[in-house]
């Protein structure tokens, strides 16, 4: 059985080595060239709750009226007013949607749909360059804008993703994002569609028939703006330019992310599961490690070497007398019988296996042709 789990897991990562090297001549990553800039692009910086939250004002300040500040009609008029000295101070213009965002209780929502629906309308009203570069108030990149803008013309692509770096400073869990973040930023290299909402360029004409088929839902909006480009015929890339943004750094901040990210993942792998056809590789590892294993994984940490059960078969005995079955202790039952139940609480005790035996029965669990005959 450790033999089929091991291959199993080999064949697994080595499909999935193959499926990047035949997909490589569509989905390449793209080095930027110093020598091949694009002026022709507009920045949506959506922004509303709270002018503090616009963070990245001194960045873009060199870009100047291609800045489009993009907030709702439902805010303060002291925020207007300080929005307002902001765009005088800096050259940027203003984007005020119609959209009002609904209260909850005597506070307005600030997260939701809003976020999206004044992106989308921005898209369709304000007047915008050939390239829109979508980017979060707090976030800045690396490299500059019109390098980043240039490498998705020369390489005639529709959008693109870029690469995350969560802030270089911070405690133990901030520095545990960011090796996180450099991990799956790897994926985007054959899933350039994956795209973040910090920061991701398209083409303007393309982004708005993007969000025009948006469901606007906050949660794992970006990786849906992405299928949606993909499952439309647009030709993504991923730029490897460098984009900052800032990683939770409390673990009430970072338990508050993962809570809604987990809510865009449901939403997105399991309510959605048809997309399973055109990218399979992102379902099953979203759709079924990540989620449907969840109860495995949270057993695995209670009890790492696995307390459970060996399923007895006609050559196998537990020591406690358990034959591998829910019933009493002791009794006989046939090798069919017992290797039916692959997973099953001894009556009589515990019984320590080790890892090794821990993953033959969870391979057994799934891969019915490696269970014993």
């Amino acid at each position: 059985m450790i033999v089929i789990t091991l291959l199993v897991g080999i064949l697994f990562w080595i499909g999935i080595d193959i499926w990047a090297g035949i997909t490589s001549k569509w989905y390449k990553a793209v080095e930027l060239d110093p020598s091949i800039i694009s002026d022709d692009f507009s920045v949506l910086v959506p922004i509303y709750g709270n002018v503090k939250y616009l963070q990245n004002a001194d960045y873009l300040h060199p870009y100047g009226d291609r800045v489009v500040l993009c907030t709702t009609s439902g805010e303060s008029e002291q925020f207007y007013r300080d929005l307002e000295d902001i765009a005088i101070r800096y050259g940027f213009r203003i984007f005020r949607s119609e959209y009002v965002p609904r209260k909850v209780g005597r506070k307005r929502s600030t997260s939701g749909i809003t976020r999206d629906t004044i992106v989308r309308d921005a898209l369709l009203a304000a007047p915008l360059n050939s390239y829109t570069v979508c980017l979060d108030a707090d976030t800045t990149a690396q490299e500059s804008l019109t390098r980043i803008v240039g490498a998705l013309v020369a390489h005639k692509a529709d959008f693109a993703s870029v690469t995350i770096v969560p802030q270089k400073k911070g405690p133990f869990i901030v520095q545990m994002q960011r090796h996180e973040y450099v991990v799956s930023m790897r994926a985007r290299r054959i899933m350039p569609w994956l795209l973040s909402g910090a920061l991701h360029i398209g083409k303007t004409d393309v982004m708005r028939q993007i969000m025009a088929r948006h469901s606007l839902f906050f949660q794992g909006n970006d990786i849906e703006a992405g299928i949606i480009g993909d499952a439309l015929g647009y030709k993504a890339v991923h730029i490897l330019a460098h984009v900052n943004t800032n990683a939770p750094d409390t673990l009430y901040a970072w338990w508050r992310q993962r809570i809604a990210w987990s809510g865009g993942s449901f939403r997105l792998f399991i309510i959605n599961f048809r997309f399973v056809f055109q990218h399979p590789f992102l379902w099953l590892y979203s759709g079924i490690v990540v989620i449907s294993m969840f109860a495995l994984r949270w057993i695995a940490v209670v009890h790492p070497v696995g307390h459970f059960c060996w399923p007895c078969s006609s050559t196998t005995r537990l020591s406690c007398g358990c034959t591998g079955t829910t019933g009493t202790s002791g009794s006989s039952s046939s090798p069919s019988t017992a290797s039916s139940s692959v997973l099953s609480w001894c009556p009589s005790g515990w019984r320590t296996i080790s890892r090794w035996q821990f993953l033959s029965v969870i391979s057994e669990s799934f891969v019915p042709s490696a269970r014993s005959s």
